[in-house]
């Protein structure tokens, strides 16, 4: 299964390095790693969001995925 998402999504001075969408049918959740480094999590809508992030410390994420069944994220740095 391809899913597309055509909104942009605003980033001021950080660039996206990994994404993932999250493995539900439901309020589909898109994880972006960026070169902050943080994740940022953002709904179907476009819309960030608020007050919930994982800052990565000094290292850049390399990769993200998502649990096939549950709401759990693995991050690799």
């Amino acid at each position: 299964m391809s899913l597309f998402f055509e909104t942009h999504v605003m980033m001021e001075g950080e660039e996206a390095v990994s994404c993932a969408w999250s493995n539900n049918d439901f309020n589909m959740i898109l994880a972006v790693a960026t070169n902050a480094p943080r994740i940022i999590f953002v709904n179907e809508e476009g819309a960030v969001l608020p007050d919930f992030e994982i800052l990565s410390g000094k290292n850049q994420v390399n990769l993200i995925k998502w649990h096939p069944i549950f709401q759990a994220l693995a991050i690799g740095w």
